[in-house]
């Protein structure tokens, strides 16, 4: 009996020992990951900080507007630049949008004794009679991230990823080795061709814009000269496509053509232009 009763406390002892340093061994390992939680969630509480007040480590400042009345209220959440020359908009994009105090609009259009406006940067939101129905992302007043729309029940319409102004599978070549230079601008939307195209001369002056949809050349396609008299575009040739995708049977035809003094050397005759036109819608 008391070799059995010492066994038992042996054991015993032997299992508290081990106990003891499964403890010991573990522990400091448990502090570092303690310790390392820790640190990644004061990191991430940062981050949230500075993601309120910069977009792409450019300080921003909170704005909105208000349009209409009732069911055709119209709030816009948006905000600019700290400093409106932290960031340029890139030459070559189209649309950039920027905040005009005086009226309180958000415009990408240029408003009359306004100066140039304030640039859009970071998130932004379009609500219509307190429904979200838009947002999406700017950097420097271009379309930056990913973007969608809603509904009146907040069901996904439409929804688009961009980069600094262009779509985001945008192909687009260049005149030179260091990619200052573009060339064209081939817009892609989910592996399609679609969206706004746009070529330049090597001096960066605009030289066509049109849009595709499909793959497909459509509406009016405008080309322009490489010289810009007063900081206007001079425009070469207007040809008309096809209104959508779907009408195969167009045959595009030129509507105007212009010299590089900006006279007309051909011009379609305008009632057979109306007539086509009519004819499309």
């Amino acid at each position: 009996m008391s070799s059995l009763k010492e066994k038992k406390e042996e054991y015993l002892t032997n299992l508290k020992d081990s106990k003891d340093a499964l403890v010991s061994d573990g522990m400091p390992d448990l502090g570092l990951k303690i310790k390392h939680l820790k640190k990644l969630k004061s990191d991430k509480k940062d981050k949230k900080k500075v993601s309120k007040n910069e977009y792409e480590g450019l300080t921003m400042i909170k704005a909105y507007t208000k349009m209409g009345s009732g069911d055709r209220t119209i709030v816009e959440e948006f905000h600019i630049l700290k400093d409106n020359d932290a960031a340029k908009p890139l030459p070559y994009v189209r649309d950039v949008y920027r905040y005009y105090q005086r009226s309180n609009r958000v415009s990408s259009s240029i408003i009359k004794d306004e100066g140039t406006g304030l640039l859009l940067h970071g998130p932004y939101k379009r609500y219509q009679n307190g429904d979200l129905v838009e947002e999406g992302f700017y950097y420097a007043g271009m379309k930056d991230g990913r973007w969608e729309k809603y509904d009146a029940r907040f069901m996904l319409k439409d929804k688009s990823r961009w980069a600094k102004g262009v779509p985001a599978e945008s192909r687009i070549t260049y005149y030179d080795s260091t990619h200052r230079k573009v060339k064209e601008i081939v817009p892609i939307e989910y592996g399609k061709v679609k969206g706004t195209y746009t070529a330049y001369h090597e001096n960066g002056l605009l030289a066509e814009e049109g849009k595709y949809d499909n793959g497909v050349k459509i509406g009016r396609w405008t080309e322009f000269y490489p010289i810009s008299p007063s900081g206007r575009r001079m425009r070469k040739k207007l040809t008309q496509h096809a209104s959508d995708q779907w009408d195969t049977d167009f045959e595009p035809y030129t509507i105007t053509e212009w010299d590089e003094k900006g006279k007309v050397t051909f011009e379609r005759a305008k009632e057979k232009v109306i007539q086509e036109e009519e004819t499309e819608n």
